[in-house]
């Protein structure tokens, strides 16, 4: 997809993005209704793939009942060919062990020695997904592809506009792909439109299903396609309500086991019932200096300037952005571009809980979130206080650059499993300490690693490669 770095506060936004530059933001936390939620237990969707899409499955927990890998062991490395049209990004693997994996211009299956079995040539390939038949799907630009598990094109469907990260297969086989063309889609396993519901802004993030099939979509992009708005549907496409998060643009939200929703609305986590009634939120204050924190997230407060003309205030209102922030070919934000080596500091403060990527829960409720500070937070679900954070390092070669772009995973013992801008795979332990981390040769993918049915961790950076640790 096409990538664009979202800065928050000083700021480069991205386009599907969820990772952000260094920012401070002076906050407390907002707590809705009390009720403590019951305890989240290790239910997840069945599927007899270990890792079937994005994720690991349409909940989005990115949980997975395996250990994961204790120390930074490589197993292997994968070059997936030419670094041209797009990034390394996500990771599916089969029952009978087939890895599946999206590279810059194609489609792998390697096996589990990590041998290439096939490669087709696709342009901006993304999120392989697989249906309980074997059938892969993945994204190519604006057409949703699938394949056979021999990698024969079995159909294409196109809309009109790019897609990003990759769709979610239903439990009946529904396949669902937001666009940039502003239609959120549910597609028969044989290609055909079964319905399409069109959004207020352009759509990047994976849908998530709950257990009785209700269909929720986080709205909006960074880049001129704006939505606050989470979306709530019926499995024959009729909208059951919305709700407006205040954000500029909502990611996928993971699904508990209580059935509430986890949703990533930067810089809020929102966790919502399946009614749409809010339950509680954490992250910064309102406002600062009269301007809500979500839009001061994104584009900063003063003394910085705001985007490139975009979200300036008139009569109290935000108006929409008239083009994106990011890097080029689209315009950075104005004042928020590198000054001798250096990214400028926004506001100041704390408290910054979330970015635009999905939280992973573990077993015990524990919610596992990322920041645009580089902070990894474990937050209870029962108390709803963060547990613990840890902080990961700066790009090196951009001082004062932090962000973690990856999903994060959590296996069953609690370990959480996040790759940052620093090109480091990180392993966190249930207490908050690190277990261990390995570098990469470039930043990790912005996209969901894999856990395989052995507990080996794989993941994708932007030197080209997927790796594969184990233990």
């Amino acid at each position: 997809m096409k990538k664009v770095l979202i800065i928050l506060g000083i700021l480069v936004i991205s386009a599907g993005a969820g990772y952000f530059v260094w920012q401070k933001i002076n906050s407390k936390t907002n707590l809705g209704q009390t009720q403590t939620p019951p305890e989240i237990t290790k239910e997840q969707p069945t599927s007899k793939h270990p890792w079937p899409q994005f994720f690991g499955s349409y909940y989005h927990t990115g949980y997975a009942g395996v250990q994961g890998p204790q120390k930074a062991t490589l197993k292997w490395k994968f070059q997936l060919g030419k670094l041209t049209g797009g990034d390394p990004n996500s990771v599916a693997i089969s029952s009978d062990g087939t890895i599946y994996v999206a590279g810059a211009s194609e489609i792998f299956a390697l096996d589990a020695n990590g041998n290439k079995i096939w490669s087709k040539s696709y342009q901006g390939t993304q999120g392989p997904a697989l249906s309980e038949d074997g059938t892969v799907y993945f994204l190519s630009q604006d057409t949703i592809v699938s394949l056979d598990k021999n990698g024969n094109e079995k159909w294409k469907f196109e809309t009109n506009g790019n897609t990003g990260f990759g769709p979610t297969i239903g439990p009946d086989g529904t396949i669902y792909q937001g666009s940039w063309d502003s239609y959120f889609y549910a597609l028969n396993k044989d290609g055909t439109l079964k319905w399409k519901y069109k959004t207020a802004g352009k759509v990047s993030y994976p849908a998530s299903i709950d257990k009785n099939g209700t269909i929720y979509l986080g709205g909006g992009d960074a880049h001129g396609g704006l939505d606050s708005n989470l979306y709530a549907f019926s499995p024959d496409g009729s909208l059951k309500w919305k709700y407006d998060t205040k954000a500029m643009r909502v990611g996928s939200p993971a699904i508990g086991s209580d059935g509430l929703l986890y949703v990533p609305a930067a810089p809020y986590l929102i966790v919502l019932d399946s009614s749409g009634n809010l339950r509680w939120q954490k992250g910064p204050e309102t406002s600062f200096n009269n301007i809500p924190a979500v839009y001061a997230a994104e584009c900063g407060a003063p003394p910085l300037p705001t985007c490139n003309g975009a979200n300036q205030f008139q009569n109290g209102n935000i108006l929409p952005p008239s083009s994106g922030c990011g890097a080029p070919p689209l315009p950075p934000c104005n004042g928020a571009e590198p000054k001798n080596g250096n990214m400028p500091q926004s506001f100041p403060g704390e408290n910054q809980i979330a970015g635009i990527i999905t939280p992973a829960i573990s077993s015990d409720g524990t919610i596992y979130i990322g920041n645009t500070l580089g902070i990894l937070s474990a937050i209870s679900s029962k108390t709803r206080e963060v547990k613990w954070t840890y902080q990961t390092d700066a790009d090196p070669n951009q001082p004062g650059f932090y962000g973690l772009p990856s999903y994060p995973l959590v296996d069953k013992e609690g370990t959480v499993y996040i790759g940052s801008v620093d090109g480091k795979m990180y392993a966190v332990g249930k207490d908050g300490k690190l277990l261990w981390k390995y570098q990469t040769g470039g930043r990790i993918s912005e996209a969901s690693p894999a856990f395989g049915s052995d507990g080996t961790l794989y993941f994708t950076s932007k030197d080209g490669y997927l790796y594969a640790i184990g233990d």
